[in-house]
């Protein structure tokens, strides 16, 4: 299948214009009159899912962050990224990056981060100051709200996502004992948003990468956070984009990496 075809298809289901400005979701390498057979699922492209994707002839490699982000001002074997891209571009593989196109989307990551805890109602999560946008007549924002249907406490919940997140990486922030109602979710690293979780009226947010001064001030609050670390919380991409594509795609191979691993270790 052409490597355009491809891109259209995934996105009629997520659209460029969703992501954030300050993103670079969409082809990041890549020539569209290229056929793909093989394709690579990944979080993060790094030398070792690149050397994955050239061990395994792949012809795509779809991550979830987004391989070309800062300026480049030069293609060159001499530095780490110039490397990687002409690695890449030597072995003939494209690059294609679907970040918060997929975050915010309906049916996205948010949407399987929670069909993975048993939870299928939801509301959106709009961070203050920011309208509620449609796609095919449909919201899309940043993150989720839950309301829970059975007393359950932080703790809780933080077991159960250890498990089905299958990490050891879940930090609880505020009192572990207490009884959770209403949660807000934002994967990957959404702790700026504690203010907003608060003031709609959450009593936890399930997200990552929350910084000391930023736990202590939830504390404060009065809102609790588990932070599953970025990693944690999305790492699961590539499973969702799997069976997302298999549904898609024609005579197309679609793996997930096995080399991507928690740049965090527990000890």
């Amino acid at each position: 299948m052409k490597l355009g075809n491809i891109i259209e298809k995934i996105e009629s289901k997520y659209p460029l214009f969703l992501q954030y400005d300050w993103d670079n979701s969409g082809l990041n390498i890549g020539d569209r009159e290229a056929n793909v057979k093989k394709i690579l699922l990944t979080l993060e492209i790094t030398k070792e899912t690149i050397d994955e994707a050239i061990d395994n002839n792949v012809d795509l490699i779809i991550s979830h962050h987004p391989f070309i982000f800062s300026k480049l001002k030069n293609i060159v074997c001499d530095d780490l990224k110039g490397r990687e891209i002409y690695r890449l571009i030597q072995n003939n593989i494209a690059v294609y990056s679907m970040h918060t196109n997929v975050d915010v989307s309906d049916d996205g990551l948010n949407d399987y981060f929670l069909s993975l805890m048993d939870v299928n109602e939801s509301e959106l999560f709009i961070e203050e100051g920011r309208s509620i946008d449609y796609l095919n007549s449909k919201p899309y924002g940043l993150g989720r709200i839950v309301e829970t249907k059975k007393e359950t406490s932080v703790k809780d919940i933080a077991l159960k996502l250890k498990d089905i997140l299958n990490t050891n990486d879940v930090r609880i922030i505020g009192d572990c004992d207490k009884i959770v109602k209403k949660y807000a979710v934002v994967t990957g690293s959404g702790s700026e948003f504690f203010v907003d979780a608060f003031n709609k009226g959450c009593d936890l947010l399930v997200t990552g990468d929350v910084k000391y001064h930023l736990a202590v001030d939830s504390i404060s609050l009065g809102l609790c956070i588990i932070d599953c670390g970025h990693y944690g919380s999305e790492h699961i991409f590539t499973d969702m984009m799997k069976n997302k594509l298999e549904n898609m795609l024609d005579d197309v191979d679609i793996i997930c990496t096995k080399t991507q691993k928690n740049p965090f270790l527990t000890v």
